[in-house]
């Protein structure tokens, strides 16, 4: 292989054949939409830089067939160009595979999406060169992959993000079981932070014991604090005299925006030096507007931007809050703290392993309006106490959350997996 696995976790090249990984997931940037998935493109080109040869394959719903598909014009205008080839983001090879929909209720797209990976692949013979499959979210990418698994032989882990451990299995009819199925299945179930790691256990006995955390980490040197936080404002167009709490995310009730807004509403009439400042798309106007209505006069909404203007942002804040009711591990807090943001965020899953409680933040009860108008209260009452603990964010992202190192850990289990898989192919 082209790769060892060292014996604390870590991951060193060699020479000799490179580590080949297909990458599956449902969500990648894209030119429609640079930020969807950038995550997970961050810790590929980890991969990458560590000689990690990455392809990603991007699943998608194709249009309905036929007569419906004529209603969906704005979808063929939208993917034409990309039918025939694939995309690239920053060298990193990206496929589009697109599933046939039923579009039934309680479809379950798993079986459909496994069947167009392994057609896309058979159609493909320079991706059978692959040595192992890396998936994101259990379900439906992990699920989907144990196609690729029966069909080449392949090893494949896939990593929990959030979502489908807390939130769509209450939704979606196929997904608990889908998660299951995975976590006993599959070669590897990885989860990125302690919490959904914990939370296996709630499908699979034990599997908890079993799960590697592999944290997506954040690159410090680009997300640290700006030299000149008035300069930054100035090229964004903000007041430079005012006080910036930030929110990132959708804006929707997931992301706690009702008690956001109640919380501001009493904020704002006390506090008239603060702005707030909302990035993000709005998938439930509603909220937008009535935060907007409710906010005195003292919000600013940004829309869906860029993500090197999400960081302009943050550069230009003074705290950042995070008011979700379910969260994973929000990669926009791990950013804000890297930026040394004294951070807001409601104690869900991984939050609580960025955030410490007086320490380096506020970590307050979700669903709570009065617990988000406390801290921010506490937040407008001792500027020095929130620098010093913006700082202390920074420090443990430093100390904890090294992208580098992490993405070595997931090359060392991929690589292990491969192994794995060679030696027990060549005694059968």
């Amino acid at each position: 292989m082209a790769a060892n696995a060292t014996t604390n976790g870590g991951y060193q090249p060699t020479g000799g054949v490179n580590l080949r990984v297909l990458v599956v997931t449902p969500i990648y940037p894209n030119p429609e939409d640079p930020q969807s998935g950038i995550f997970i493109h961050r810790q590929i080109a980890n991969l990458v830089k560590l000689g990690v040869k990455c392809h990603v394959l991007r699943y998608l719903p194709a249009p309905p067939p036929f007569p419906r598909w004529l209603k969906s014009r704005s979808w063929v205008l939208h993917h034409w160009k990309h039918l025939l080839r694939p995309d690239e983001v920053e060298g990193v090879p990206v496929d589009r595979v697109y599933y046939q929909r039923k579009w039934t209720k309680d479809e379950d797209v798993v079986p459909l999406i496994g069947a167009a990976l392994v057609r896309h692949v058979e159609e493909h013979p320079d991706l059978q060169q692959t040595d192992a499959v890396y998936a994101h979210f259990l379900w439906t990418g992990g699920a989907a992959a144990l196609s690729l698994r029966e069909r080449f032989g392949w090893p494949v882990a896939a990593i929990a993000r959030g979502s489908e451990m807390h939130d769509w299995h209450r939704f979606h009819a196929h997904c608990r079981d889908h998660v299951a199925r995975f976590i006993r299945e599959a070669d590897c179930a990885l989860a990125n932070c302690e919490d959904l790691r914990d939370r296996a256990g709630e499908f699979v006995p034990d599997a908890a014991q079993r799960m590697p955390v592999i944290y997506n980490g954040c690159d410090a040197e680009r997300f640290r604090p700006a030299v000149d936080k008035r300069a930054v404002r100035r090229e964004l167009g903000l007041d430079e005299n005012a006080k910036l709490l930030l929110f990132c995310g959708t804006i929707d009730e997931r992301k706690g925006v009702p008690e956001l807004t109640q919380a501001w509403r009493e904020f704002a009439v006390a506090h008239t030096d603060w702005q707030l400042v909302m990035v993000g798309r709005a998938t439930e106007p509603e909220l937008a507007e009535r935060l907007k209505e409710q906010g005195n006069g003292r919000v600013v909404f940004t829309g869906h931007i860029p993500a090197e203007k999400v960081l302009r942002y943050m550069q230009a804040a003074d705290a950042y809050i995070q008011p979700s009711r379910l969260e994973g591990l929000a990669n926009a807090t791990m950013e804000a703290a890297a930026v040394a943001l004294p951070v807001i965020t409601t104690d869900t899953c991984g939050q609580r392993e960025v955030i410490q409680h007086s320490v380096n933040g506020w970590l307050v009860a979700p669903e709570s309006p009065a617990a988000l108008l406390q801290a921010l209260n506490e937040l407008a009452a001792d500027p020095h106490r929130a620098a010093q603990m913006g700082q202390a964010a920074r420090a443990t992202i430093l100390q904890n959350f090294n992208p580098t190192l992490e993405a070595g850990k997931l090359a060392g289990v991929l690589v292990e997996l491969a192994t794995c898989r060679a030696a027990q192919s060549r005694k059968s």
